[in-house]
């Protein structure tokens, strides 16, 4: 694993040696962050990656120039990777790391983010609710993008209420672009 572009553009990553991560491949990380290039500038984003691994998605993030990245795994060994992935970029400053259950995390957050990577495990038991937990815990604002990576078996369910959808085949993988749709509060006049 490698970052593909920006600041870091080249530098690899260390991954976890366990059949059960699945890291990104660099032509779905390079495919979700052009089409994420197209949408928004890295510049300034605040971005959440749950189902963090290593940390592959949101450190090409932070080397495209995002502000903030809040990685979440439950995984100890997952985090190992990632904390030393951190420091060798030399990137402490711009991440915060957690370990949590991730739907734990989403019932729990504190503000909304311009960016939420989800890449769980394709067999996550209850992979098919990550949309709408996400969308429903607040760590989305109108316009936010959620990108979302899954075994091309899995039933996912979307509600196009709540999202605009681009959908992306990769062989056993389908990538998921969901730009979230928030509708403004209403003050009760």
């Amino acid at each position: 694993m490698r970052i593909i572009a920006g600041d870091f553009r080249g530098r690899l990553l260390k991954s976890v040696h366990d059949l059960s991560v699945r890291p990104t491949t660099d032509r779905a990380k390079q495919t979700i962050f052009d089409i994420l290039a197209n949408r928004t500038a890295f510049e300034d984003l605040d971005v959440l990656d749950l189902f963090a691994g290593s940390g592959s998605l949101g450190l090409e993030a932070v080397s495209r120039g995002a502000k903030k990245v809040t990685f979440v795994d439950k995984s100890r060994k997952s985090l190992d990777a990632l904390e030393k992935n951190i420091a060798s970029l030399g990137c402490e400053s711009q991440c915060n790391v957690y370990q949590a259950d991730v739907l734990w995390y989403l019932k729990n957050i504190g503000h909304p983010y311009d960016v939420v990577f989800v890449d769980p495990p394709y067999k996550l038991e209850n992979i098919g609710v990550l949309p709408d937990a996400v969308y429903d815990s607040g760590a989305v604002r109108n316009g936010s993008f959620v990108v979302m990576e899954h075994s091309r078996e899995s039933v996912i369910a979307l509600n196009e209420n709540k999202y605009e959808i681009t959908k992306k085949p990769f062989g056993q993988t389908t990538v998921l672009i969901l730009t979230a749709i928030v509708p403004p509060k209403h003050s009760g006049v």
